[in-house]
């Protein structure tokens, strides 16, 4: 941890005054989203949102207010937690540079509910698989509301790739390009924070795998 860090942690931890009080944003309610959209939206549940610990990594949902003419209104941004208040909230600071929220900057202390959790960084030694390794996933998958239809695992090409291949299933057949276009890298981790059904396709660490919408759950393709 960065002496900026340090010192915002112990301010946190000491004193409720640096809390930022929003004045053009506001966080989303995760928990009344997930609960409207259970499968465009999904979240932790209410027993890990409600029992976070100090360091944990809670992805928080940033809602400009009022929203803007044009443009996203919207950010996804990671915090950490570093007090759980008596009353069930929680206060930590903010990890990300703000791209749309710019009234906001690193190390912003942040209070929030467990209703505003829209996920939890997963911890390593809760998984096999390590979750800084990239995938190449489709760009079209930005746009769906609900689960990526097709995982893919093949040999990987350095020792920043993990080998996955993740596509929202119904990119026609010119959507991506030899010059690499029509797809982006993300990480696992990112990955299985916005779609966990993929932690159980990343844990086998093989095959080629199809989403079943009636399971809620990946499939593996047989004779892989």
């Amino acid at each position: 941890m960065n002496t900026n860090q340090s010192e915002v942690s112990e301010s946190v931890e000491n004193s409720t005054q640096d809390v930022v009080v929003p004045e053009d944003w506001g966080l989303l309610d995760a928990q009344s989203q997930h609960e409207a959209f259970p499968d465009g939206f999904p979240i932790p549940s209410l027993d890990e949102r409600s029992e976070l610990r100090t360091g944990d990594l809670v992805r928080l949902v940033f809602v400009l207010d009022p929203p803007p003419e044009s443009g996203p209104n919207a950010e996804r941004m990671w915090v950490e937690v570093r007090v759980a208040n008596p009353d069930g909230s929680y206060q930590g600071w903010l990890t990300n540079q703000p791209k749309v929220i710019t009234s906001l900057k690193p190390s912003a202390v942040i209070e929030f509910d467990s209703r505003h959790v829209a996920g939890i960084a997963m911890r390593e030694e809760e998984v096999t698989f390590n979750i800084n390794l990239r995938a190449v996933v489709s760009t079209k998958v930005r746009e769906i509301q609900g689960t990526p239809q097709w995982a893919g695992f093949d040999e990987p090409i350095d020792d920043t790739d993990s080998g996955w291949t993740i596509t929202a299933g119904d990119e026609p057949d010119d959507y991506f390009g030899e010059d690499g276009s029509g797809v982006e890298p993300l990480s696992l981790g990112d990955l299985v924070q916005r779609f966990p059904a993929l932690v159980e396709v990343f844990q086998a660490g093989e095959g080629e795998w199809v989403y079943r919408p009636d399971h809620r759950r990946y499939v593996r393709v047989k004779g892989t």
